[in-house]
C-alpha cells in the first residue's frame, strides 16, 4: 500500500478495534495480532519514503514518528518491527512516571502519550523468549537488542538524578516539527546603545548601556554604524521558547545520556591514501630565510615550552576519550554509502573536513560544526551567507560568528577547494587531521598557550608545529595524537587553574551524536533521517546548544586564518 493509499482514521479506527478485541485476551505465545492496515512506508522507514516526511501533518499520532501498536502478546517473528515500537518498551521500562500504580495490574505499562501502546509481562518474557530483534530508537536505526531482559528494570523516580527534569525533557519531544525543515525565523535585530568609557571621554566600553527604539531598518543601520550604537540578534518570542525547551533537554542529555547514533567506542580512522600525499605545513608556513627560521626556532622550542606541551599530554593521558578525536571513519562511510565512493568521500571532505576549517576560529567543536553544518546547509541552497551576525538563525551565533561566516563563505566562493598550507596552516592542518593526516599537530589557541598565554595565533606556524613534533616523537606518538590528547590536558589545567570544573566532551564523533539527538528530540524527525538528509546532504537544520552568550559582544573579530 503507497502513502496515497493510507488513511489514517481508518487505521486508527481498526486499531482500536484490535485494542479492545485484544484487552479480552490472554496474551501468550500464539497470540501474535497485527494490524488489519499498515502505517506509511516512512513510519516503516523506507529510505525511498523518507522525503516525504511530514512531521506537521500528523495529528493522527499522538507522539511524532510513533506508530500505534495493539496490546496483549504482539511480539513475534511473524510481526513487522514497526518503528519506534521498541523504544516504547525501552521507555516504559527507563520511565517511572509511566508504569501503572497497581503492582497486581497485568498491564505493567502504558504510554503516557499514547494509551494504546500497553505492554504486559507476557509480552516482555515472550519477546525475551525469542531473543526478538526489533528497530529502536528512531526511524530504522537498525539497533539490534537482543534480549528484552537486557532492559534495566524500571527504576524508581531516585533513580533518575533530576525526575522532573526528565519529566520536562520527556514531554517536548517533536514539540518543534515546524524547526525540522529549516531554521526559525530571525527577528529584527536590537539597537543597542553602548556605555561610555570614563577613561576616555570620546570613547565606549564593551558593556552595552541600553536597547534603542527605532522605525525602520534603514533607521537601525544607519545608528548602528555609529561609534555610540550596535545592532545585536534579538530572537522572536517563538524562538525564544524554542531556546529555552532545547536548554531542558540539552540538560537532560548532560544529566541522564542518551544512546549515541555512532559508538564513540568503535571510531576508527579514514583511509589517508585517499585524500594525501599532505603538505607539510612545518615547511610551508616557516619563514623564509634561515635566519628567522632559527629565531623562531628559538622562540618556540624554550625549555620551558617544552615542559608545557609534555605536561599538557601527560595530564591529557588521564582523561577519558581524549585521545582518537580526530577520527572520523563513521562519518565517511555515511558519506560513502549515501553518495558512492568518488563522490562521497570528495563530500567529506569538502563539507565536513574542509567547512569545519573554515568555520573553526575561536569555536568550541560544538558551536563549529552547528555553523560549518549552516554554512553547507545555505551553500547547497545556494544562497550567500549573511553578513551580519544578527542575521544568522538561531542557535548559530557566537563571538568569532561573523569572522568564520566570512571565511565559510570565502571557501565557497573560492569553489570550495581547501585551504592553502602557507596561507592558513591551521586550517590546513585541522581538516587534514579529520582525513587521516597524522603528522598534523594543530596549533590553535587552546596549543598556543603552551607557547605565550598572551597570544591566540602563533607568528610563525611553522616553527611552532615543528617544536609539537619533535615533543610528539618524544612521547612516543605521532603529531596529530599527541596535539589531541594534549589539548585535553592543556584546556584542564586552564579551567582548574580558574577554579572552574573541567568537563570533557569527548571527539568529534560525539558533536556528531549530541546534535543529531538534539534536533530529533525537538523536531520528532527520525534519527536516520537526521542523518541523511542532514549531517549528508545538508537538506535540514542541525541543532545544539551552541554559544549563550549572557550580552551582547561588541569589539573586533580576530581572523585566526591570518598567518604569516
Amino acid at each position: 500500500m503507497s502513502n496515497a493509499d493510507f488513511d489514517p482514521q481508518a487505521y486508527r479506527e481498526q486499531l482500536e478495534r484490535d485494542t479492545a478485541t485484544n484487552r479480552a485476551i490472554q496474551p501468550g505465545p500464539s497470540r501474535a495480532v497485527e494490524p488489519a492496515l499498515p502505517p506509511p512506508q516512512w513510519l516503516l522507514g523506507a529510505t525511498a519514503a523518507q522525503d516525504a516526511y511530514q512531521p506537521v501533518d500528523q495529528p493522527w499520532l499522538p507522539d511524532v514518528g510513533r506508530p500505534l501498536i495493539p496490546s496483549g502478546g504482539q511480539f513475534s517473528p511473524g510481526v513487522p518491527a514497526v518503528n519506534r515500537a521498541a523504544d516504547d518498551l525501552s521507555r516504559a521500562l527507563t520511565t517511572p512516571k509511566n508504569w501503572q500504580d497497581d503492582p497486581n495490574s497485568p498491564v505493567i505499562y502504558q504510554s503516557a502519550t499514547n494509551p494504546m501502546v500497553r505492554f504486559t509481562q507476557a509480552d516482555i518474557d515472550r519477546a525475551t523468549d525469542l531473543g526478538m530483534a526489533f528497530s529502536g530508537g528512531g526511524l530504522a536505526t537498525k539497533k539490534v537488542v537482543p534480549k528484552v531482559t537486557e532492559i534495566p528494570k524500571a527504576p524508581a523516580d531516585a533513580a533518575f538524578a533530576d525526575p522532573k527534569l526528565r519529566a520536562k525533557a520527556e514531554a517536548l519531544r517533536g514539540k518543534y516539527p515546524q524547526y525540522a525543515e529549516a531554521y526559525p525565523e530571525v527577528g529584527p535585530p536590537a539597537l543597542m546603545a553602548k556605555t561610555p568609557d570614563p577613561k576616555e571621554p570620546s570613547g565606549f566600553s564593551n558593556k552595552p548601556l541600553a536597547e534603542v527604539p527605532y522605525a525602520t531598518m534603514d533607521e537601525a543601520l544607519a545608528k548602528g554604524a555609529e561609534p555610540g550604537f550596535f545592532l545585536s540578534k534579538k530572537k522572536l518570542p517563538e524562538v525564544e521558547q524554542f531556546q529555552k525547551d532545547r536548554n531542558i533537554i540539552q540538560r537532560d542529555l548532560d544529566l541522564h545520556g542518551y544512546d549515541p547514533y555512532f559508538d564513540p567506542a568503535k571510531r576508527f580512522d579514514v583511509d589517508p591514501t585517499h585524500y594525501g600525499p599532505f603538505a607539510d605545513t612545518a615547511v610551508e608556513a616557516a619563514p623564509k630565510t634561515a635566519k628567522t627560521q632559527a629565531e623562531w626556532e628559538a622562540k618556540y622550542g624554550t625549555d620551558e615550552i617544552r615542559a608545557r606541551l609534555q605536561a599538557g599530554f601527560e595530564q591529557g593521558k588521564t582523561i577519558p576519550d581524549s585521545d582518537r578525536w580526530y577520527l572520523m571513519g563513521q562519518l565517511e562511510k555515511g558519506y560513502i554509502d549515501e553518495l558512492g565512493e568518488k563522490a562521497g568521500r570528495e563530500a567529506f571532505k569538502r563539507e565536513f573536513a574542509d567547512m569545519m576549517a573554515a568555520t573553526t576560529g575561536g569555536a568550541n567543536p560544538y558551536d563549529n560544526y552547528l555553523m560549518s553544518h549552516y554554512a553547507n546547509y545555505m551553500a547547497k541552497r545556494g544562497e550567500r551567507l549573511p553578513e551580519r551576525s544578527f542575521e544568522l538563525p538561531f542557535p548559530i551565533g557566537g563571538q568569532y560568528a561573523p569572522g568564520n561566516i566570512a571565511q565559510a563563505q570565502k571557501y565557497i566562493d573560492a569553489g570550495q577547494v581547501g585551504f592553502n598550507p602557507g596561507q592558513n596552516p591551521k586550517r590546513y592542518d585541522f581538516s587534514s587531521a579529520y582525513l587521516g593526516n597524522k603528522n598534523a599537530g594543530t596549533i590553535d589557541e587552546q596549543m598556543m598557550s603552551a607557547y605565550d598565554p598572551k597570544v591566540a595565533i602563533p607568528q610563525w606556524y611553522g616553527p611552532a608545529t615543528k617544536t609539537l613534533r619533535e615533543e610528539a616523537a618524544k612521547a612516543g606518538v605521532d603529531a596529530r595524537g599527541f596535539q589531541d590528547v594534549g589539548w585535553a590536558g592543556i584546556k584542564k589545567g586552564k579551567e582548574e587553574a580558574k577554579g572552574k570544573t573541567f568537563e570533557y566532551e569527548g571527539p568529534m564523533i560525539n558533536h556528531i551524536n549530541r546534535s543529531i539527538e538534539t534536533t530529533h528530540r525537538l523536531t520528532g524527525m527520525p534519527r536516520d533521517e537526521i542523518f541523511r538528509r542532514g549531517v549528508i546532504l545538508k537538506q535540514i537544520p542541525m541543532y545544539g546548544l551552541g554559544t549563550v552568550a549572557a550580552a551582547p559582544v561588541l569589539g573586533a573579530i580576530a581572523d585566526q586564518g591570518n598567518y604569516k
